[in-house]
């Protein structure tokens, strides 16, 4: 019995009746992977004192686009400080929310149940990240829970992470929206603002808004922001795809940050140049005045003179 052959396929720039031919070796090689953001650094290491404190001067993005108008002013700077030490984790606290910031908290939907401890720990906003069909059928909703509390929900209802990763924007703006309000919230009537953002199991895509949260407002990279994610919920769960959405968003943001820092050096360079415009014509007048007064204090000098008699 004979056996068949298989047919090999042979790249057209090979075939005889080919116009062209290759002026450069080709193989297949080997899929270049996307090296891990996981970073491979204990606590002590990531070194978060050593980050800059949020601030206007270090925000390097334009006012409107992350924060609203005034942001820093309306602000508690000690609202927005970083863990000191990882969390001792154990594996009942995957039920319950941890602060990320003393006005951000991350945990699963969950946690709402507990209407006494969001009373007691103040918070004023729910904030959920869910699946479009989850909202179709009213899951995964902070609803409920701020009504009875006197507080606020709200909720970012996407499809994937192409979605999420065009609604991360405009999602942060509206955390710092809220932390600036001074309106009482709660059945307290406190002005102090804290935010719980959560997502059904508090370890997918409520993950990666906390995560990017961090990578605008204290300047990290993706691998740094989702480690300390990380050190204060060990059961944070960052697949593959998700990983990819957290690197394209650092991209953008990186972009974001180099457009307006051209932006600044532009203006900074028309400011300059006006001020020296403005010397310059100072200067000029100055000199205009002083010939002036130099004129003035000149004796008359008339073009003719009497004759004098013989």
């Amino acid at each position: 019995m004979a056996q068949s052959s298989r047919s090999v396929e042979v790249p057209m720039s090979q075939r005889t009746e080919a116009q062209y031919t290759p002026t450069h070796q080709y193989n297949l090689g080997s899929r270049v992977l996307q090296p891990p953001i996981y970073a491979n650094k204990t606590f002590d290491q990531l070194q978060l004192n050593e980050i800059r404190s949020v601030s206007l001067a270090a925000h390097q993005f334009r006012e409107g686009e992350f924060i609203p108008t005034g942001f820093f002013n309306k602000v508690n700077p000690a609202l927005f400080k970083l863990p000191a030490k990882e969390v001792d984790w154990s594996y009942d606290k995957r039920r319950t929310a941890q602060q990320i910031l003393p006005c951000l908290h991350l945990g699963p939907w969950s946690c709402l149940a507990e209407r006494g401890w969001l009373n007691q720990d103040g918070f004023s906003l729910l904030l959920a990240i869910r699946d479009r069909r989850l909202a179709v059928a009213r899951l995964v909703s902070g609803e409920k829970a701020a009504a009875d509390l006197n507080i606020l929900a709200d909720s970012v209802d996407i499809q994937d992470y192409q979605e999420l990763i065009t609604a991360l924007p405009q999602t942060i703006y509206r955390i710092n929206k809220h932390i600036a309000s001074s309106a009482p919230s709660g059945l307290s009537g406190s002005t102090e603002k804290k935010v719980l953002v959560f997502c059904e199991t508090g370890n997918g895509s409520s993950v990666l808004v906390v995560v990017a949260y961090l990578m605008v407002m204290f300047d990290l990279d993706a691998a740094r922001a989702l480690q300390v994610v990380q050190s204060q919920r060990f059961c944070t769960d960052v697949s593959e795809s998700a990983t990819q959405m957290l690197l394209a968003f650092e991209a953008i943001i990186k972009a974001k940050r180099d457009v307006e820092r051209a932006r600044r050096a532009s203006s900074m360079d028309v400011t300059v140049h006006s001020k020296k415009r403005s010397n310059d014509r100072d200067i000029y007048e100055t000199g205009v005045d002083e010939y002036m007064a130099l004129d003035q204090d000149r004796r008359p000098l008339a073009p003719f003179q009497d004759r004098p008699a013989y």
